[in-house]
This record gives C-alpha cells, sequence and structure tokens, in this order.
C-alpha cells in the first residue's frame, strides 16, 4: 500500500502578476510522480515547496521522510536537484559524491555512480569545466547518492545526450524501487512521463 509522502492543504504561493500557486490541494504518495504543464504553470513552484526551499503564504504542508527508508541513519531526509543543478563550485565531481554518501561506506559505491552517469573520465573536474549535460548528470548522481528517501528533481536530465537519456532514467527508476526511494520529478516530455511516472500531477495557472 502506498504511504502519503506529501499532503498539501489549500496552499498558496504569490507571485508577481498572479500566484504561482493557487489553493492546491492534493497527496503524494510513495513511488514516482510527474509534475507536468506548460512554462509558468508552476512546477518548479511546487518542487521548491516541496524540497522546503521556499515556505507557502498560506495553507499546510506536511512531510513524512519515511526514515525506515533510509540506507543510514545519518542520511538526510530528502534531497533536491533544482534546474540549475544547485552544485558546489569548489568541489570536484568525485567530492560532490563523497560529501552526501552515507558513511561508513566503500569508495566503490561513489565510483559506481560516476560509471553510471558516464562521469568517471572528470572526476577530478569542477564544475565549471564541465559541460551542461555533466553538470545535468552529477546533480542526478549526487541525489541518488545521498540515500535519502524522498528525491524531488526539477526538470532531471534535461541538457543529457538523448542517445542515452533512457539508460540514465533506467537508473533513477531502479533506485526508486530498490531503496525505495519516492521521486517528484518535473518535466515537459510526456514520453518519459508514461515511461516512468507511476503517476501525474498536471498544472495549470499554479
Amino acid at each position: 500500500m502506498s504511504q502519503t509522502v506529501w499532503n498539501l492543504d489549500r496552499v498558496s504561493l504569490s507571485g508577481r502578476v498572479r500566484p504561482r500557486l493557487d489553493n492546491v490541494t492534493l497527496q503524494i504518495p510513495s513511488g514516482i510522480t510527474a509534475v507536468m504543464g506548460c512554462s509558468g504553470a508552476g512546477k518548479s513552484s511546487l518542487l521548491s515547496l516541496l524540497a522546503g526551499f521556499e515556505s507557502s503564504d498560506s495553507g499546510t504542508i506536511e512531510f513524512d521522510a519515511q526514515p525506515s527508508a533510509r540506507v543510514h541513519r545519518d542520511c538526510p531526509p530528502l534531497f533536491w536537484s533544482p534546474q540549475d543543478h544547485g552544485l558546489w563550485p569548489h568541489l570536484t565531481t568525485q567530492e560532490h559524491l563523497t560529501q552526501v554518501t552515507a558513511r561508513p561506506v566503500e569508495p566503490a559505491v561513489d565510483q559506481n555512480w560516476l560509471a553510471v552517469f558516464g562521469l568517471l573520465s572528470v572526476g577530478d573536474s569542477l564544475p565549471v569545466e564541465l559541460s551542461q549535460g555533466e553538470r545535468s548528470r552529477l546533480s542526478i548522481a549526487r541525489a541518488l547518492a545521498s540515500g535519502a528517501p524522498a528525491l524531488v528533481l526539477d526538470e532531471p536530465l534535461v541538457h543529457v545526450d538523448p542517445v542515452h537519456l533512457a539508460d540514465y532514467w533506467q537508473a533513477i527508476e531502479r533506485h526508486s524501487h530498490a531503496l525505495p526511494a519516492s521521486i517528484v520529478f518535473s518535466t515537459h516530455d510526456p514520453h518519459t512521463v508514461l515511461r516512468y511516472a507511476q503517476r501525474v500531477i498536471c498544472l495549470d495557472a499554479g
């Protein structure tokens, strides 16, 4: 039976011209959930609230981190991959994973995530030295490596070469089932939603 991870009750978030979110009530259960909508529909606003980066102007948001799903007691309850990737400019690719991976852990674990997302050759590189696609893949590899039981991914893998895109999405899907981890991601791509999401939230003007 699915467990409710997020429960939103009449949540609103103001904007310059109109509310970014307007009286949203919904429950997000465990598993993989996609958030769809046109540009400006409120997808990133919703995800920033789910991640706790912003606070709503009204309404309530309840979050159950499912602590029993954590791979280690020091795992964060939630990890966020924002649209700009949120990488740390002073850390190498390898160090991004080292910083979030639950301890104690074998070095091979970090190496495995680098291999899965095609980042072994840039393990010693800083974010400024990476391509857009590499930064996008690193942001997702870091989120998965954190071991958090809830992941919020804002347009993940948007800059990635489509030739390998399915491989990376399959890695996300395998991780979700194996941990298990609940994932909420935003996207404009209906094919990704149909293939990987178990449910969909559709937003229109907040």
